[in-house]
């Protein structure tokens, strides 16, 4: 599809911290080429935390560029100390090699992009032009506060939890109590479902928003979602697509949606990959699912510390049982015992009801035992209990209280 190009033309300025000689040679070299980006100053050792923040400020920088290859640990600290800053620059990782492993580290640790020998010109000029898109947007902070709706999560800790299931019976129970803007985006790019279990046509998918992240505006917006029964879906690419380990469009695309919906509620594949990572690290509220056998209650438990480990609080976590037999041996006390970890609600195994909504390319039905399991959870969040006809809430509870 086509859109609009950026309409950045600032130079972004940079500071350099390399150790590495190969590095620092190619880098400057790519830089001395680039129309978009200059160097300020380059640092040949590792300073402290301290110094490299003062130093950025006082270059007034834009980005801060260093070599996580010489010394991981020491450029790891360096990474977090100015990504937690709260200065206005972007932190930009730099490595011999597309390592996936420090790839990961580093948006872990609050890198905004990461560039390998021998810098490629296209990529670095794309990196470049999302830094200057995002220095630009940081100087206007009015227009940021618009509008920001709450971003909630939905993920499976393990495949076949139902939390697509959850996800878009969630969005519908959002829609009818608070009768407020609603966007339900799956961004399961490897195996989203979302579209044809709602039996939607989408003749573009989250993969075209991602590619046009920093074009995005209202007419373009409305080209990729589908209206149905009240909200607006963003279905997931037919075909699988490779995993993104790029944070930054994701980033910027959720960050847009924002300004157009109350709630912003995103199926996501999983939480251990380049979209997951950038979705609940951003969200207000992330709702990771599992379902009542052995490997998925495992894998809950492994999944909350390393949340925790990306900075996501355990007040913003809430653990949701799918599949739920309370004649079970097993109880919710004893999974908590598990999960080390509150059981926020459990859902009932409502196979007739989950059937019957995917023949349908609906929610499952309210009157349904899942159904009203879930129109209870959205109503607990919402603070709010529903009348008998369904009509308008009142003052929402912070914890799910869109803006």
């Amino acid at each position: 599809m086509s859109g609009a190009t950026s309409d950045s033309s600032a130079t972004v300025t940079t500071l350099l911290v390399c150790p590495d000689p190969l590095i620092s040679q190619a880098i400057q070299g790519v830089l001395t080429m680039s129309p978009t980006a200059s160097l300020a100053e380059q640092i040949a050792d590792y300073p402290s935390a301290s110094a490299l923040i003062e130093k950025a400020n006082s270059l007034g920088v834009a980005a801060v560029m260093i070599d996580v290859a010489t010394d991981r640990a020491t450029s790891g600290s360096l990474l977090r100390a100015v990504a937690d800053s709260g200065a206005p620059v972007s932190v930009v990782a730099l490595h011999r090699s597309n390592d996936p492993e420090v790839i990961l580290q580093c948006l872990r640790g609050g890198a905004a992009e990461f560039l390998s020998v021998p810098f490629p010109a296209a990529d670095f000029e794309q990196a470049m032009q999302r830094i200057a898109k995002r220095s630009a947007s940081q100087a206007r902070p009015q227009l940021q506060a618009q509008r920001r709706g709450r971003l909630i999560a939905v993920a499976p800790v393990k495949g076949g939890a139902g939390a697509t299931t959850l996800a878009a019976a969630l969005a519908y129970q959002v829609r009818a109590q608070t009768k407020k803007q609603v966007l339900l985006a799956d961004l399961n790019l490897a195996g989203g479902v979302l579209s044809f279990l709602l039996r939607l046509r989408t003749p573009y998918t989250t993969i075209d928003a991602l590619r046009h992240s920093s074009q995005l505006d209202e007419a373009l917006w409305k080209s990729l979602v589908v209206a149905h029964d009240g909200l607006d879906v963003l279905g997931a690419p037919e075909r699988p697509e490779p995993p993104l380990i790029e944070p930054y469009p994701v980033q910027e695309t959720l960050d847009f949606a924002r300004t157009i919906y109350d709630f912003v509620i995103v199926d996501l594949g999983g939480v251990v990959d380049g979209v997951g990572m950038t979705s609940v690290s951003t969200a207000d509220e992330v709702n990771l699912v599992c379902s009542t056998d052995m490997p998925s209650m495992f894998l809950m438990r492994r999944t909350i510390p390393l949340l925790e480990e990306m900075g996501v609080k355990r007040d913003d976590m809430n653990v949701l049982v799918n599949r739920f037999d309370r004649r079970a041996e097993l109880s919710t006390e004893d999974m908590e015992k598990i999960f080390r970890a509150s059981v926020q609600a459990t859902f009932p195994e409502d196979s007739a009801a989950v059937l019957r909504a995917h023949r349908e390319g609906g929610p499952v039905a309210e009157g349904s035992e899942l159904g009203k399991a879930i129109k209870r959870y959205v109503s607990d969040k919402l603070g709010s209990q529903p009348t008998a006809t369904g009509g308008a809430f009142g003052t929402l509870k912070q914890l799910w209280g869109g803006t």
